[in-house]
């Protein structure tokens, strides 16, 4: 199968492998990780491609001009990427986009959520990069004019977008459960991109288990999240994504303890061995605590086993690694924004070390 790979798609290789050397070392990143302050991580980022994005900001005033900058830049280089390889994985990998213009309607919801106004005030909110580079202006135009959520909701229903049936799920499940409102909203919207990528699972069967995995994963956060926030299997079922072996064990003994549910989980998802690990416990609280950072080291296996399995000529090989990029900006992103929140360092080293 990889030969036939390399025969078909000789172009993608190289250039995965120059992807994926522009990685950044457990080295740095730890050394980011023990960065007592903003200037010494922006000097441990020296060197990298990160290092350069934060030279041409200069001061870095906000949390939002650094994730910006980032994204874009990380927003281009897969748009890059895409367009230097052949198909079908130049059509997959300009798939993964849709995640940022799903991000961007993901933060104007919340703004219109949380009672703010639609219009200039909006301009700062969304990427506009991965619109330029997608061609979908329509798509920013239609965020920008919204009135509301639920105005938002229908003009996404009307040109068709993933997130349109997303938003449809929050506004009915919301009046349900209001308590929950700005995570069922990123659940909701997480799971639309993963069901959109889904449409591409028939391209390749390296991008089918490649999709497969990410899946799984997405429905042990629900799973987890739901159990220790006493949540209703009803809502657990709506939430998730209804396939793979984490929901069809899960969704079985949800009734049951977190020990019960943990080990049938488990036995499926060798994953949940590690994030057991990486928190140092069973504890589902502490579970839960560190699955955002946890995304990390899964992303990592995941492009590895990829990689091994497929070579860098698959596009599900290359899927992967474009996909630990983005949790790799994601969490160079958080590093950063933790100096300007201040967050106790103790924390950030105790939160994100074990998962380097």
């Amino acid at each position: 199968m990889s030969s036939n790979y390399v025969v078909k798609l000789t172009a993608l290789g190289p250039r995965v492998r120059g992807l994926r050397a522009r990685y950044l070392s457990r080295d740095k990143l730890n050394a980011l990780i023990l960065a007592q302050t903003l200037e010494d991580a922006v000097n441990v980022l020296k060197g990298t491609e990160y290092g350069e994005i934060l030279e041409r900001l200069g001061k870095i005033v906000d949390e939002a001009q650094v994730t910006n900058e980032i994204k874009s830049h990380i927003i281009k280089s897969i748009s890059s990427l895409a367009s230097s390889v052949p198909s079908p994985a130049s059509t997959v990998l300009k798939s993964y986009l849709m995640r940022f213009e799903l991000e961007n309607v993901k933060v104007i919801a919340k703004s219109l959520t949380r009672g703010l106004e639609g219009g200039g005030s909006m301009e700062n909110l969304v990427n506009v990069t991965v619109e330029e580079e997608l061609g979908r202006r329509h798509v920013l135009a239609a965020i920008m004019s919204v009135r509301d959520i639920e105005d938002l909701r229908n003009k996404l229903i009307e040109i068709q977008h993933p997130a349109g049936p997303a938003l449809d799920s929050f506004l009915k499940v919301s009046k349900q459960y209001p308590q929950y409102g700005i995570m069922l909203l990123d659940t909701l919207i997480d799971k639309a991109f993963i069901e959109y990528l889904t449409h591409f699972a028939k391209v390749d069967y390296s991008v089918n288990r490649f999709i497969k995995d990410l899946v799984e994963f997405y429905n042990l956060n629900v799973i987890l999240r739901g159990k220790l926030w006493g949540i209703s299997q009803e809502l657990v079922n709506e939430l998730a994504i209804r396939s793979g072996a984490v929901f069809n064990t899960a969704v079985k003994i949800y009734g049951e303890s977190p020990t019960r549910m943990l080990e049938e989980v488990a036995s499926v998802f060798t994953s949940v061995d590690q994030l057991i690990k990486v928190a140092g416990s069973s504890d589902l609280r502490l579970l839960v605590q560190y699955l955002g950072p946890f995304s990390y080291r899964f992303a990592r296996d995941l492009e590895n086993s990829m990689i091994s399995l497929f070579t860098e000529f698959s596009p599900g090989a290359a899927l992967a690694a474009v996909h630990f990029k983005f949790v790799e900006s994601d969490l160079v992103i958080a590093l950063l924004n933790a100096f300007l929140e201040g967050v106790p360092r103790d924390f950030v080293v105790k939160l994100y070390g074990p998962v380097i």
